[in-house]
């Protein structure tokens, strides 16, 4: 890419976000450098788009947001989805068929919230899962006393389902039953979980359809993230950046690597790659 991005994309957790789940002050500080310039921030996360810190999804750097992996597209300041990619809801139903007796959850990521059913919601605290990922896990979710087969009932549209698992067994047999349903897109953003969208359907996806949205060039965007399913979005964008603590299948297809996420390391590359400051 030559000049300055037209556009930033960033995955939230474990890259633009500190492991804490807290903003570097630098990364901060780039938004407002960002908004100066005219140049869009969006981010991009496997959270749902409400689950986006208030200071990113509110700043006025933030023109989009993407939400459940490219599933659900927000115009950020009104607050409207501007594009949604509902799974099937008959796919879904027959995948719980197959897990329900496994130790897993089943996070049903719908109409803008994330509904659990309650037994699962609350067994998750013994997965083995980091205490950071854990609250926000926790804090995202609404447990429900109700099963998968009457959550898929009573919404709209499924946008979503992530699936932790306790053991390796678990993750196995998981695995076969993913493969063993078609119409899911299969990506991971924890190294303890399944995340399936839409076929089709992922941040890569969501990064092309902004860009022709906004009458943008994917050549002309920047992208960071850390996990597997930041990979479609890295490959999409012109500049594909991995952060200095992603997972090897992302660096393997970066075109460039950042600093860690903990020292702001988004907002360190854009200041010296692009002389953003």
């Amino acid at each position: 890419m030559t000049g300055a991005p037209r556009a930033v994309f960033a995955d939230m957790d474990d890259t633009f976000l500190a492991y804490d789940k807290s903003i570097p002050q630098a990364n901060l500080h780039m938004l407002d450098v960002l908004a100066r310039l005219g140049i869009p921030f969006v981010p991009c996360t496997g959270r749902p788009v409400s689950a986006v810190p208030e200071r990113v999804l509110m700043h006025e750097a933030t023109r989009f947001a993407v939400g459940s992996n490219g599933a659900v597209i927000h115009d950020a300041r009104s607050q409207r989805v501007l594009h949604l990619e509902a799974m099937e809801k008959s796919a879904v139903l027959a995948l719980y068929g197959l897990v329900k007796d496994l130790e897993v959850t089943f996070d049903v990521f719908a109409d803008g919230e994330v509904l659990a059913e309650r037994c699962r919601y609350e067994a998750m605290g013994g997965y083995g899962i980091d205490e950071p990922s854990l609250a926000v896990l926790r804090r995202v979710r609404k447990p429900v006393d109700l099963t998968v087969p009457q959550i898929v009932a009573r919404v709209r549209a499924i946008e979503k389902i992530t699936c932790f698992w306790h053991t390796p067994q678990d993750q196995q047999a998981l695995r076969e039953a993913i493969a063993a349903v078609p119409g899911f897109s299969v990506a991971s953003g924890h190294v303890k979980n399944f995340e399936l969208q839409a076929v089709g359907v992922s941040k890569g996806y969501a990064l092309g359809w902004i860009c022709d949205h906004a009458g943008l060039s994917t050549k002309d965007v920047v992208a960071f993230g850390d996990a597997e399913n930041d990979i479609p979005m890295l490959v999409a964008a012109g500049d594909g950046v991995a952060m200095a603590n992603a997972r090897p299948a992302v660096m393997a297809v970066a075109n460039h690597v950042a600093g860690d996420n903990n020292q702001g390391g988004l907002a360190q590359y854009l200041s010296e790659a692009y002389g953003l400051r």
